[in-house]
């Protein structure tokens, strides 16, 4: 089973005015002065013949704190309509721009593929690399080949939880002992047929990013109170795993404990809100 998930937005890695170090230690964004190395300067890469997607996104980069994530599709710069420009294309047009860095219009290009196990227990496909992880082989008989996934789609989550490490992925999908999986894919063989008409517009100056991580903190606070109301050691371990994270900015051993303890359907609600507070400084 396939689910198109869209996500449209603009957004801006600028830094503010000022360039000062705010409270935040991972605030402070020392943006290069020309776009003569874009995207790579600024935290992120592309690929693709046409149209062009993100593949990977530094963690702490002006990138990611503006909200960009792999497997999405750079549909306009400064306001360019560029859906169907190669990456070469796409770069060599960015590095002309006077705006630096130039403002991206993206849309969310991940699909949920759900995946059952085959009566061995496995699913038929096999990943390499690192960052991002590309399915090797996937045979077109096998549960995920008979679910859609292909050689050369690119893994970007597993059952929910960003993954950018073969390793982290690879025992992800062996715990799952039997039961189905589900994959965020990106596949540049696919197009889907209709987007998204919302958009966000977002300003990264330094008083934008801090209003946002406060509003969207207090949402995800929201949404744990209504998940785990009545779950007080669930929600506990959940704030135990999240502060560990903040003091020790592991991705991989909180990718690992997640599934541990959000184990229910509506436990999962919480796994998309969960990149929220991860760029607070706690």
């Amino acid at each position: 089973m396939r689910r198109f998930l869209s996500r449209k937005g603009r957004f801006s890695l600028r830094q503010s005015k000022s360039g000062t170090r705010s409270a935040s230690k991972d605030f402070y964004l020392g943006l290069p002065a020309t776009n003569q190395n874009w995207p790579e300067a600024f935290g992120f890469r592309l690929g693709g013949t046409g149209p062009s997607y993100i593949l990977s996104v530094v963690e702490g980069s002006s990138a990611y704190l503006a909200g960009l994530q792999p497997g999405d599709q750079v549909v306009d710069i400064e306001g360019q309509d560029v859906t169907n420009l190669s990456t070469p294309a796409l770069v060599a047009l960015a590095q002309t721009l006077k705006t630096v860095p130039p403002s991206i219009g993206v849309v969310s290009r991940i699909e949920q593929i759900d995946v059952a196990p085959g009566p061995d227990g496995r699913f038929g496909f096999t990943i390499i690399g690192d960052s991002p992880l590309m399915v090797e082989d996937c045979m077109p008989n096998s549960p995920a080949g008979r679910n859609g996934l292909k050689a050369g789609d690119y893994v970007i989550e597993v059952n929910g939880i960003p993954v950018k490490h073969h390793e982290t992925a690879a025992a992800m999908i062996k715990a799952a002992q039997g039961r189905p999986l589900r994959l965020g894919v990106l596949s540049m063989a696919r197009r889907p047929k209709r987007l998204s008409s919302s958009m966000r517009v977002l300003s990264q100056s330094g008083d934008s990013i801090r209003e946002s991580r406060a509003h969207k903190a207090m949402e995800f606070n929201k949404k744990v109170e209504e998940v785990l109301g009545e779950e007080p050691d669930v929600k506990e371990q959940l704030f135990d795993v999240l502060k560990q994270y903040a003091a020790e900015r592991d991705v991989d051993s909180l990718a690992e404990a997640l599934p541990d303890i959000l184990i229910t359907e509506e436990h999962q609600q919480l796994i998309d809100n969960v990149r929220y507070p991860l760029l607070r400084q706690t």
